[in-house]
């Protein structure tokens, strides 16, 4: 062998990097053995293609390629031969289309091995011409091949290291690595964009510069403990920012040891799941809190007045220790419907601020519903002393609240119940607390009401009534009757007032009895439908008659309206018998009035273009306000029958009587004197200008067959 070569080949390599090893290494062979190209080509693991990392030709490094194995020289190389061919290599493989392209006619090929014994490249020289001495070649390429395996395993090596640190690099968790001595030796970019702390910002620190002194020593003891005893750790733990901001990071620390199990390094994971946290935090708090008020929710309340409940349990010797408040804001739609809901939103949460402003740690504020609030008060000696918590509650409330400049005045329905006196059952205790705050509304409001036997009895009744009034409605079981209301003016019978009547297993329920309950409970809607179908229905008999100008009066609730039905389902029912608007007046109750109804203004003023009248029935009774009657639209006014009953006897109640009528007349709107029984009471409206009169002088209420031979007979004069 030419010493010669070898160490052209030995000088050529020495100086070169791993950068261009294999550039530098096809040079200088393809010259020693003055060959036309010399390759290096790695093969794929199903040994179906080669893939040149370094090609050489005649002095200068061409493009790399890929080719197919099959049915070539390489196919044998690459399955652990050397193979060599002096000449007439295409003859011998003539469906190798690359050798042909190339003008190749000699080959020499060699395997390159892993570490392992296995074939993952090949060294190939091609020679144009014949090879003059092949062994020489294959000696060289054999010399020469440790070296390329080494370099090949090393630039393997040092790729998987490369994809290593790139992964490092790149992931979205943050890693940090700390000698045996716990001193921070190396941070990912994930470290630096999570904590703002760079590598430089590090040097010679420990993992404490991390510490948030959220957890305890016996927490990092405990957590070292572990470490030390398993290799391993990982928790939730709160660690701070460079910027002073603390984060919750899940974390996983591996105590990392060599061949001797000796302690080197460790490696930490950790991710930034503060999000989470907060995410969490307020999924629990809403399951626990009230969103708006940030008070306790009745979930809570509940929690915590049976753990309360625990704590007396074994003192017998105190009657009532604790008590419960349920408070309802009296008027609270009235904010909403003048103001806006935002407005609304503000009321609450400055009355929940001024609640929990007269508690103390041992007690708890509640929001248990939209305008409802419940205080749970420990450690009470006697009734007295919740007297005296109330009134600091009513007193605390005496000074305005201030909305968006607004000043408003809030007053409180207070119902209460005391534990062990009442019930030591959480729910109960609920339940009576709240009959207690009904009754405080029923009462007049702005006042207090402590549960009683008396309460549970009525509140039990009126679920009973409930029950009875859900099965009459379904039941179809009402039908009305009607009270003619006689024209003064033209002395005869234009209009009648339809009357529901109720006969529940053979007795009869007055109305003032049901009615009420169907409010409170929202059945009022269906039945005042129920009535309007029955007038309706009615009517049309009437008109086939040839009674073409009798208007029915048909009561609706004021509760209708903020129950969210509008007049529109009241003149599509009228519309569905063919009647005209005109035929009928719906009367509502005084209370329609007061100020928190103004919402009640733009459907009564639809129905009044469409053709309806508007009467306003027990007048006198509530708001009797010149200002709330020229504010709404107002056709007929029904004088309270109290007023009409003391009139023969009180100068002062006809005085009354006889103003009521003048300021109607005034504001365009007709009058009816309602119970009218007595010859005098008719004497006396007629010389005060009244416009009709409703009552026993005329004719009780009558059913419906009556009507059209009353309508015949009817004479004035006659009664």
């Amino acid at each position: 062998m030419n010493v010669h070569r070898i160490t052209s080949i030995v000088k050529s390599i020495s100086d070169i990097n791993s950068d261009n090893f294999f550039d530098e290494i096809c040079l200088s062979l393809s010259r020693a053995i003055d060959a036309d190209f010399v390759f290096i080509a790695s093969i794929d693991d199903s040994k179906t293609n080669a893939t040149s990392i370094a090609v050489a030709n005649r002095g200068c490094i061409v493009d790399n390629f890929t080719y197919a194995l099959k049915s070539s020289p390489c196919a044998e190389v690459s399955n652990e031969s050397i193979c060599t061919h002096r000449c007439n290599i295409q003859h011998l493989y003539p469906d190798d289309l690359l050798l042909k392209d190339m003008k190749i006619d000699g080959y020499v090929g060699i395997p390159l091995k892993t570490s392992k014994g296995q074939v993952s490249a090949i060294l190939v020289a091609l020679f144009e011409d014949n090879i003059s001495n092949v062994l020489e070649v294959e000696t060289l390429f054999m010399l020469f091949s440790g070296l390329i395996e080494k370099e090949i395993h090393k630039s393997s090596y040092l790729k998987k290291i490369e994809f290593s640190n790139n992964i490092i690099a790149n992931t979205h968790e943050a890693i940090m690595v700390c000698d045996k001595d716990k001193f921070i030796t190396y941070i990912n970019p994930s470290f630096t964009r999570m904590t703002g702390y760079t590598q430089a910002d590090l040097h010679g620190k420990t993992p404490k510069i991390l510490n948030s002194g959220k957890q305890t020593k016996a927490f990092y003891q405990t957590m070292w403990a572990d470490i030390n005893k398993n290799g391993h750790w990982q928790g939730e733990i709160w660690n701070k920012c460079k910027n002073g901001s603390e984060y919750l990071e899940w974390l996983s620390i591996t105590a990392i040891v060599d061949e001797s199990n000796e302690l080197t390094h460790y490696t930490a994971f950790f991710s930034d799941i503060t999000e989470q946290y907060i995410a969490k935090e307020k999924i629990k708090f809403q399951d626990s809190y009230d969103d708006l008020t940030k008070t306790a929710n009745k979930k809570t309340l509940f929690t915590f007045i049976e753990r309360s409940i625990i704590q007396y349990s074994n003192q017998l010797e105190c009657t009532t220790p604790a008590a419960l408040l349920v408070i309802d804001i009296d008027f609270f739609n009235k904010f909403n419907s003048l103001y806006s809901h935002a407005f609304g939103d503000e009321v609450l949460m400055q009355v929940s601020s001024r609640l929990q402003s007269l508690i103390r740690s041992s007690d708890i504020v509640a929001r248990t519903s939209g305008d409802n609030f419940a205080l749970f008060i420990n450690h009470i000696t006697n009734q007295d002393s919740i007297v005296y918590f109330i009134d600091k509650v009513t007193h605390a409330f005496l000074k305005p609240f201030v909305i968006e400049g607004i000043n408003i005045k809030i007053t409180l329905s207070i119902g209460v119940a005391c534990f062990r006196q009442d019930t030591q059952d959480v729910h109960r205790l609920f339940e009576k607390a709240e009959q207690a705050m009904f009754a405080a509304k029923d009462n007049g409001r702005n006042s207090y009401e402590f549960y009683s036997q008396l309460l549970s009895d009525k509140a039990n009744k009126e679920e009973q009534l409930k029950l009875s009034l859900e099965s009459a409605i379904e039941n179809n079981d009402f039908c009305v009757v009607y009270q003619p209301i006689v024209s003064l003016k033209n002395k005869s019978v234009t209009k009648f007032e339809v009357l529901i009547r109720w006969n529940m297993h053979g007795k009869w329920v007055s109305p003032v009895d049901f009615i009420p309950t169907a409010e409170k409970f929202g059945l009022i809607s269906k039945i005042g439908d129920l009535v309007l179908n029955l007038a309706c229905t009615e009517l049309c008999k009437l008109r086939k008659m040839g009674f073409s100008d009798i208007v029915f009066n048909v009561n609706r609730s004021i509760y209708e309206f903020s129950s969210g039905v509008n007049d529109i389902s009241w003149l599509d029912t009228i519309k569905k018998y063919d009647l005209n608007p005109e035929s009928i007046c719906f009367e509502l109750t005084e209370s329609v009035l007061a100020p928190e109804n103004d919402r009640c203004i733009t459907l009564l003023n639809k129905l009044q273009s469409a053709g309806c009248t508007i009467a306003l029935d027990d007048f006198g009774t509530g708001y009797s306000s010149l200002n709330y009657l020229r504010r709404f639209p107002i056709d007929t006014l029904k004088i309270d029958r109290g007023f009409i009953s003391e009139m023969t006897k009180v100068e002062g109640d006809k005085v009354l009587v006889s103003a009521i009528i003048s300021m109607a007349k005034a504001l365009g709107i007709s009058v009816v004197a309602e119970g009218v029984e007595l010859k005098q009471e008719v004497d006396i409206l007629v010389s005060l200008g009244c416009d009709y009169i409703q009552g026993y002088y005329f004719s009780k209420p009558l059913a419906p067959e009556l009507l059209s031979q009353y309508l015949t007979d009817f004479e004035y004069g006659n009664q």
